[in-house]
């Protein structure tokens, strides 16, 4: 996987683009809802076209989402999974709860490396 990312700086988030994957880091404070779900889709159309990718969401900071948001996992076709990096215990209860409402693979974990392993599995398991 390539070490050079795009670097986009939002309002709500900080998010690498990669050619196969996003690293992205949700802002302290913020309450993740659709209008940012809508952005970031805007973000990875016009970076991934039609590829399939992986998301890695990096939790540094604390903040919240709306699971109804992990609902729309067709809003995204092209995203094959998502994985969180969690570096608190809230963190990571709060990621367990919000994968019950996502349909697509989703995994926690505790180190960015081993979340981007697994998504290099994911991809590989999509190419064949």
């Amino acid at each position: 996987m390539s070490t050079h990312p795009k670097r986009i700086d939002l309002s709500f988030a900080e998010v690498e683009l990669y050619p196969d994957y996003v690293i992205s880091s949700i802002k302290p404070g913020v309450f993740f809802d659709f209008k940012h779900l809508e952005e970031l889709s805007t973000v990875f159309k016009s970076h991934f076209k039609s590829r399939p990718f992986i998301s890695v969401a990096d939790r540094k900071f604390e903040y919240s989402i709306n699971p109804s948001c992990l609902l729309e996992s067709d809003f995204i076709p092209n995203l094959l999974g998502i994985a969180v990096v969690c570096h608190t215990p809230a963190a990571y209860t709060a990621a367990k709860f919000e994968k019950q409402f996502y349909d697509n693979p989703f995994k926690v974990f505790h180190n960015l490396e081993n979340a981007l392993d697994w998504g290099k599995e994911l991809l590989a398991a999509n190419r064949k």
